[in-house]
Parts: structure tokens; C-alpha cells; sequence
């Protein structure tokens, strides 16, 4: 296949599940099944797809593709057109999207195949709206279409969140979710608008090509509005405040979804903006990044530790792991870089599988509090193993893919000789584990003398979910080297080498400079850490179950956490001026 024929193809993953969501409320009207059969088939087709131009992405070091749709090519460097580009970490984002995409609608089959025709026609059409919006968002090229992307995951997100309307939680969560996505919505709009009027221009390559002649104060401005935008898509810290309700009411494979893919759409559009787009040598993003992450990582960590409930535990968990990839990103360093995709992918795979897990835990005995379970390990012994594995990646434990990733971002924190947020990343990493401990504890190895009232089977759409899911933890774990190699390098390549980016997308195609990282599994130093943690993280486990009261930083956190929209709409405000006054100030 030649590469023009290759680039072609890049609207095809995401045109194919924004037809199978037109399709699957009429198919539903046949037989309601064929609604999910459906979406999964056109997941599947665009998972093909994005392999297929793969190769040409990953190949010979890492390469850029670019598509104008309707033939709207540069003219001496300015774009008129819609560009579709896929490099590296875009094309890595948008296969975990498919894939993983793919095995929550298998998941989906047995958990909601029960549903009315209606409901599963409805819930497959929002499905896969969000998904095409996802992919759409990794492979775009354009500010403005990246907009709508995140306008399009908003809207279906706002659907599924209030899926089960007659909840009231599920209500509630559902009108947070709308508030504070749409004041991120108009932030993004007018910091897109602000880089038009002052530059002239939308198209990535183009803006860098104008930024890095001069950045001015409207520039800074509107990075602030853009970077606050998408970090509250991210449910980065203080912009998280919709994360914990929305996965909580929504289903088991919406949380799934919501946590281990939708939020990562942030975390890729901040990378973007960071990266190839402005010139970080002169605007001083990277620090406000690094700063967002290390709060979102110690906050999200601390108020998971203090939760009863499972789903809103791994919600919690979610704004600290997001946080962890904002870390890796601010290192700058090839190795921070490639950890924090790399974990990007381990995130995804990790996160789905301990909300399906939860997911699975309350259709099967209709609990969602942590206080009210035990004795899982005996009873479900699949879904025991799956939640620990998930545990176990998220803990870095070798041989699971987040110990590659968690090492990765170590070494990129040291190389580029920041310390301190090393040490508050570990301290992070040690709440994480003693939160994933303590649950684990409550749910599945402490006994339960009565039997639950509702104790449906594990059906064959959920195993073949937690197994997929499973095994590509292990898988990510075991072969570091050839992703580490052909995966998570170029992508690293692509966000450094943003000139060169820049130059493909404008081109049609171009090739990235090879960048060299490093992994040694046998690293002292990492295995040092990992065995600290965990006896650490135990010892914190045991003595939170122990305690007489709340300790002083998570009081002070739940009080601040007041569940009222309008709190969480001041926070998101508040951040939006703070991070444009600290880009201003520092720039």
C-alpha cells in the first residue's frame, strides 16, 4: 500500500462507527441484539483499519500521515482544509480506543442484553458516537475539528451518563457532567477563536509554523483557555469535580469507557498543544502541567483511599492515574514521554477492567458499597483474579505493563533531575495501592457469612471482557522491548520532534527522527521501589481499616468535595484563571 493510499483510509475508522450508530436503533427494531452486534463490527472494522495504516506510522522509526478532506491541500503552508493526520501517539491513542472499544460492547452484550429494544438501540447509537468522537479526536490535524470532537464525546457522554434516568444519582450526574464540559467547551471555543484571529490559522502544523515566530499575550491567553478546557475532559485537578458522579451513575461498560478512554482525549490534546504546537522553550507549559499532575495525583490517590464505594474508589483513582500522565508529559525527556503513552494504553487496559469488574460485582449482587461485600474470592473466583491483576498493573508490580510504563516516567523524572515531583509521585503511588489494597481486602478476601441476595452468573460477553482485557495487561507487560521499540519511541519522536511534525502534516507524509529509550527490567532501583511500595502501601492499607477517624488531609478534601455543581463550576473557573495567570506570569 502506498502511503497516499494509506492516508486515505484515516477517515474510515471513524466514519465507520458514527454508521453503525445511525444503524443500531433501526437494527434494534429487528432484533434488539443486533444493535451491539452491530457496534461491535464496526469497532472491529475500524480497529482493522488503523491497523492496516499502522505500519506506515510505526515503520522506520515513526512517520506522519496526512489526509485533506475534499482534496483541500496546503497552499504555500496555508491550510483552508480539514486535515486528518495519524502519527505515533495519536494512532496508538485511536487503536486503544477500537480495541478496547470492541471488547466493552462484548462485555455490553451479556451485562445489557437484557434491555429493551429501545434502550440498547439508543445505548449502542451513544456508544459508538463516542468512540468515532475519540478516534476522531486522535487522528485530527485541526483546533476547530478537534472541537467538535470533544462537543460530540461531550453530548453522547451527557446520554449515557443519565442512561438509567430513574436514578436520581444518575440525573444528578448526568447535569454536572453538562455543566462544567460546557464551560470547558466555551474555553476551548475561544481559545481556538483567539489563535485564529491572532494567527490566522487552525491546522496544528500551521500554528506551530506561526507560533514559533512569536507568542503573544492573546497566545498565552488563549493555551490557558485550551489547556483548561481539555484538563477538565482529563478530570485533571481542580477540574474534576464531574468524574466521580458521572462514572459512578453510569453502567459498568460506560464507566469503562468513560475512565480507561475518554479522558485520556484530554490528556492527548494537552500533549498536542504542549508539544506541536506551541514552542515549549518559551512558553512555560510543561510546569504547569507538571504541577496540575502532581496535584491530581496526590488528590485523586487520597480521596480514592477514603472511599466505600467501588466504582466511585476507581473514579477517584482515575484523576490520580490521569495526573500520573500529566507527570510524564511535563518530563520532557524521551523516556517520561514514551512512559506516559506507554501508561496512556496500560491505563486504558487497566482502568476498563476494574470498573467491568465493579461493573460485574453490582449486576451480579446489586452492592455498590465496599463495607457491604466480602468473601468474593470464593464465590467469583474470575472476577477476583481480574480485579487483582488490574490491581497489580496499576501497583507496577512486574510482570504487568504498568510497571514498564511507572518506570519509564521514573526515569524521565530523573533524567531531567526533578526530585521532588518524583518523590510525590511515589508518595501518590503508595495512597494508590494502599486504596487498591483496602478494597481488594473489603471485597474479595475478607469473609461474608450471609449470602447475597442476588447472585447472577458470570455470563460468556463478561468473561471474554475481563479476560481480553486481562491478558493484554500481561501482554504489555511481558514484551516491552518490541513496544517500547516500535510503539512507544516514535511516539515519544513525534511530540519532541515537532518541527519535523509540523513539516509531514503540510506535506502529506513525512518521516520522524528516531529516538532511543531505554527499559531495563532488572533495574534495581525500580524493584527497590515496587517492594517498598507495597509493604508501605499495606501497612497504610491496614492502618486506614484500623483507624478511629478520618486523618486531617482527607477531611479537609471531603469538605471541599461538597457534591454542589456550582462548587465544581468555581473550581473549573478558578483554574482557568490560574492557569492563565501562571503562563502569563512565568511566560
Amino acid at each position: 500500500m502506498t502511503v497516499a493510499a494509506a492516508g486515505s483510509l484515516l477517515p474510515v475508522p471513524v466514519a465507520l462507527p458514527l454508521t453503525g450508530a445511525v444503524l443500531a436503533p433501526l437494527l434494534a427494531r429487528v432484533f434488539k441484539r443486533l444493535a451491539l452486534i452491530v457496534s461491535a463490527v464496526a469497532l472491529l472494522g475500524s480497529l482493522a483499519v488503523l491497523a492496516l495504516i499502522a505500519p506506515k506510522v510505526y515503520g522506520d522509526g515513526g512517520g506522519v500521515l496526512a489526509h485533506y478532506m475534499g482534496g483541500w491541500g496546503p497552499v504555500h503552508g496555508a491550510v483552508l482544509g480539514i486535515a486528518f493526520a495519524a502519527d505515533p501517539f495519536g494512532m496508538t491513542f485511536a487503536l486503544a480506543c477500537a480495541g478496547i472499544s470492541t471488547l466493552l460492547v462484548v462485555y455490553a452484550l451479556s451485562e445489557l442484553g437484557g434491555l429493551g429494544e429501545r434502550e440498547l438501540g439508543a445505548y449502542a447509537c451513544l456508544f459508538q458516537l463516542l468512540v468515532a468522537a475519540l478516534i476522531g479526536s486522535a487522528l485530527t490535524a485541526d483546533l476547530f475539528n478537534l472541537f467538535v470532537w470533544f462537543e460530540v464525546a461531550a453530548l453522547a457522554s451527557y446520554g449515557l451518563t443519565g442512561f438509567f434516568l430513574e436514578r436520581p444519582i444518575a440525573l444528578e450526574a448526568a447535569f454536572k457532567i453538562a455543566v462544567l464540559t460546557t464551560i470547558a467547551a466555551f474555553a476551548v471555543f475561544v481559545g481556538a477563536g483567539l489563535l485564529y484571529s491572532g494567527d490566522g490559522a487552525l491546522n496544528l502544523a500551521q500554528l506551530h509554523d506561526a507560533l514559533a515566530a512569536h507568542v503573544g499575550t492573546a497566545d498565552l491567553v488563549a493555551l490557558g483557555l485550551l489547556t483548561a478546557g481539555f484538563a477538565t475532559k482529563a478530570g485533571l485537578t481542580p477540574f474534576h469535580g464531574w468524574l466521580a458522579d458521572a462514572h459512578t451513575a453510569a453502567p459498568g461498560p460506560v464507566s469503562a469507557l468513560f475512565s480507561g478512554l475518554m479522558v485520556n482525549l484530554g490528556v492527548v490534546a494537552v500533549g498536542r498543544l504542549a508539544f506541536q504546537v506551541f514552542p515549549t522553550s518559551r512558553v512555560p507549559i510543561l510546569g504547569v502541567l507538571m504541577v496540575i499532575g502532581i496535584v491530581s495525583a496526590l488528590t485523586g490517590a487520597t480521596l480514592a483511599l477514603a472511599q466505600d464505594e467501588l466504582k466511585r474508589l476507581l473514579a477517584y483513582d482515575t484523576v490520580s492515574q490521569t495526573g500520573v500522565l500529566a507527570i510524564g508529559l511535563a518530563t520532557r525527556s524521551a523516556s517520561g514521554i514514551a512512559g506516559s503513552t506507554y501508561h496512556l494504553v496500560n491505563h486504558a487496559l487497566f482502568k476498563s477492567l476494574l470498573f467491568l469488574c465493579a461493573g460485574s460485582i453490582v449486576h451480579r449482587t446489586g452492592i455498590t458499597k465496599l463495607s457491604e461485600l466480602g468473601g468474593l474470592l470464593r464465590r467469583w473466583p474470575a472476577v477476583a483474579a481480574a480485579f487483582m491483576v488490574g490491581a497489580a498493573s496499576i501497583a507496577g508490580i512486574p510482570p504487568l505493563g504498568g510497571y514498564v510504563s511507572l518506570s519509564l516516567i521514573h526515569r524521565g523524572l530523573t533524567e531531567s533531575h526533578q526530585y521532588v515531583p518524583l518523590a510525590l509521585m511515589l508518595l501518590a503511588q503508595l495512597i494508590t495501592i494502599a486504596a487498591l489494597g483496602r478494597a481488594a481486602w473489603l471485597a474479595f478476601l475478607r469473609e461474608r457469612e450471609e449470602d447475597y441476595e442476588r447472585e447472577q452468573p458470570l455470563q460468556p460477553g463478561m468473561l471474554i471482557g475481563l479476560s481480553g482485557l486481562a491478558v493484554c495487561c500481561f501482554a504489555f507487560g511481558v514484551l516491552p522491548g518490541a513496544v517500547i521499540d516500535h510503539v512507544m519511541a516514535p511516539a515519544a519522536s513525534g511530540l519532541l520532534h515537532a518541527r519535523q511534525y509540523a513539516h509531514a502534516v503540510l506535506a502529506g507524509s513525512g518521516r520522524l527522527p528516531p529516538v532511543s529509550v531505554v527499559f531495563d527490567y532488572t533495574d534495581l532501583t525500580e524493584l527497590t521501589i515496587v517492594v517498598v511500595s507495597l509493604v508501605l502501601g499495606a501497612l497504610l492499607a491496614y492502618g486506614y481499616l484500623l483507624r478511629s477517624k478520618e486523618p486531617l488531609p482527607v477531611r479537609a478534601l471531603r469538605a471541599v468535595h461538597t457534591g454542589s455543581v456550582n462548587d465544581y463550576a468555581a473550581f473549573v473557573v478558578a483554574g482557568v484563571i490560574a492557569v492563565i495567570a501562571a503562563l502569563r506570569w512565568a511566560g
